[in-house]
């Protein structure tokens, strides 16, 4: 099953959920949107993926999870993002701000900062 991954609205990648013997495997792919990102799946109810790394120019997360920890995951996921949208469907995106240079501290970002791939990630 493939679902998509939203990000601000937008589709940013693809979220491949598999079945391997009793083990279900979730690998989420997505455009590096250029700070930390925390997926989760939603459908009926929602639940935490994890944050994707940075890999070959985009983001990736592989995570394997057993029968009993699937009971925490819709059992019909619908889409995967970092928050929940209206109804299933993108928001509209806001007003993109100036883009900052590399490494510059943005004005009201949290106050810690992660390096991946040679890029700040602030949260």
């Amino acid at each position: 099953m493939v679902l998509p991954i939203y990000i601000d609205g937008k589709k940013e990648g693809e979220l491949t959920v598999e079945h391997r013997g009793a083990a279900t495997v979730m690998q989420a792919r997505l455009r590096d949107v250029g700070r930390v990102v925390r997926l989760t799946v939603y459908g009926e109810k929602a639940g935490y993926l994890g944050v994707p790394e940075p890999s070959e120019g985009q983001l990736v997360l592989t995570r394997r999870f057993s029968p009993l920890e699937m009971n925490r995951f819709p059992r019909r996921p619908e889409y995967a993002a970092e928050r929940p949208m209206e109804q299933g469907r993108p928001e509209e995106p806001a007003q993109s701000a100036p883009q900052k240079p590399q490494g510059e501290f943005p004005q009201g970002a949290g106050r810690r900062v992660m390096w991946m791939g040679g890029k700040p990630y602030f949260f």
